[in-house]
């Protein structure tokens, strides 16, 4: 452990304890930060290409709660990190192929995979035309395992992962959208639509109002929440301004209700719509 601290600071700038936190720990000559959110959640992430580490925690994480969290996956996470640096050193391309080594990003979170055979017995049992596949998460260190029929099909892994990453999605975007619908003041704020992930070429959100469906698409996977909350807010607003409104009026109308619904909207669609970022190569 580094004896690097910083003092504490709560939700709203208060000291949430007595004493100081850690901010950083060092291992191996690498120096991890230790960054603290208001999500409940302690783990580490490492971006590529070179597997820098960070642990990401809550505020009310104590010292000795960090210390045995990392003695339990310090040796863990330094496989991983190990895995993201060969992956990178073998390939320069940042593209994500599904294939082991390659980093997806769910949420703007990194994410290292992994790709297995499925075992014998469970390709037996396989349902008759479908590819057997699984996943495997071990959040402590941002890692994914795929198992497949064909590790070399591509198509079978992105399936693997996006038979998980779709209920990430649809289970966060269903909070979103709420919390921005209700921001925003929509006619529909307070009814229950179910939302569910699919292909969209054209658009990164559809409200289905006859059926109570909120579409989200699969290219919002691996961008920042806020991302997610602008798409919502966007299409929202679409549904929410009156159709009488024309030209001007009705542009400053959009912008408004979208500005409510998501107030980081301009950051999330400088993100969204950035040629070179991260987010964009899977």
């Amino acid at each position: 452990m580094s004896d690097e601290t910083s003092q504490p600071q709560g939700p709203e700038g208060g000291d949430p304890g007595a004493g100081r936190v850690i901010s950083s720990i060092s291992f191996d000559g690498i120096e991890c930060p230790v960054v603290r959110t208001q999500v409940h959640e302690t783990y580490f992430a490492f971006e590529p290409p070179t597997g820098q580490p960070t642990i990401y925690t809550d505020d009310l994480l104590t010292n000795d709660q960090l210390i045995a969290f990392v003695d339990q996956w310090l040796p863990k996470a330094k496989l991983v990190m190990a895995d993201v640096q060969r992956r990178f050193r073998k390939s320069t391309s940042p593209n994500c192929r599904y294939q082991t080594g390659d980093v997806a990003y769910v949420f703007g979170r990194p994410f290292l995979l992994r790709v297995s055979p499925q075992s014998r017995g469970s390709m037996r049992h396989a349902a008759r035309g479908r590819a057997n596949l699984g996943v495997r998460l071990v959040p402590e260190v941002s890692l994914i395992e795929l198992s497949v029929m064909q590790t070399g099909s591509y198509d079978q892994r992105r399936q693997a992962f996006m038979s998980w990453a779709d209920g990430v999605l649809a289970r966060n975007g269903a909070g979103l959208f709420a919390q921005a619908a209700e921001r925003a003041g929509a006619s529909f704020a307070r009814k229950n639509f179910t939302v569910r992930v699919r292909e969209m070429r054209d658009r990164l959100a559809h409200i289905d109002e006859k059926t109570g469906v909120v579409w989200l698409s699969r290219d919002l996977i691996a961008f920042p929440p806020m991302c997610c909350a602008y798409a919502c807010a966007r299409e929202i607003a679409q549904h929410g301004v009156s159709p009488s409104l024309s030209g001007d009026e009705r542009e400053a109308a959009l912008a408004k209700m979208v500005h409510a619904g998501c107030p980081d909207w301009e950051l999330a669609h400088a993100t969204l719509f950035d040629p070179d970022s991260v987010f964009r190569r899977q």
